[in-house]
């Protein structure tokens, strides 16, 4: 009869805090701020280098499925000699789907504003897609890897133009507010 009650319990248990968990995730709404890390591919002409990454991020749930992210991403320098760095701007729309009240996914598209700083400076509007994974280790911290990529024709000062692709794969850690 003990083990049997102690069972019951332990069933009890699960179960209220599968039921807390889920009511949390469907009760996502609000702000949410971050900060990124991880390694840029800048693709433009015939330039095609790679380099750290870093920015911040931040945005806004309307549901637990729609969210409105903007980023802001810097790079280290993208070649040995010279500068050659770059950072953009985007604001994008976000759709999450829940496997659990624990995992999700993501993918996100809109606009971004990149500038390529070098000898002559470049910059452009473009659009993003981006797709993600996300681990909510608490109803406020939240960890993300994800991929960004950023289309953009770069121009400069002597209306020379560039296409260019700059991808970014990032780990990102954001609080919920």
């Amino acid at each position: 009869m003990k083990q049997f009650s102690v069972r019951v319990i332990a069933a009890a248990a699960l179960l209220l805090s599968s039921n807390a968990m889920a009511a949390n995730v469907a009760d996502i709404k609000g702000y949410y701020l971050g900060v990124l890390g991880g390694n840029g591919q800048l693709s433009a002409g015939d330039f095609d280098e790679s380099a750290i990454s870093y920015g911040l991020y931040g945005g806004y749930y309307f549901s637990k499925n729609f969210a409105v992210e903007s980023n802001y991403i810097l790079t280290d320098n993208f070649v040995d000699e010279g500068d050659v760095k770059a950072d953009q701007l985007s604001l994008s729309a976000k759709f999450h789907h829940y496997f659990s009240p624990m995992y999700s996914m993501f993918i996100k598209a809109g606009m971004a504003k990149t500038n390529l700083k070098a000898t002559p400076d470049f910059d452009g509007t473009g659009w993003l897609w981006g797709a993600g994974f996300n681990v909510a280790f608490s109803n406020q911290v939240n960890v993300r890897l994800a991929y960004e990529m950023l289309y953009t024709d770069l121009e400069n000062s002597a209306s020379e133009t560039l296409e260019s692709d700059l991808g970014t794969v990032y780990l990102g850690v954001h609080y919920q507010f």
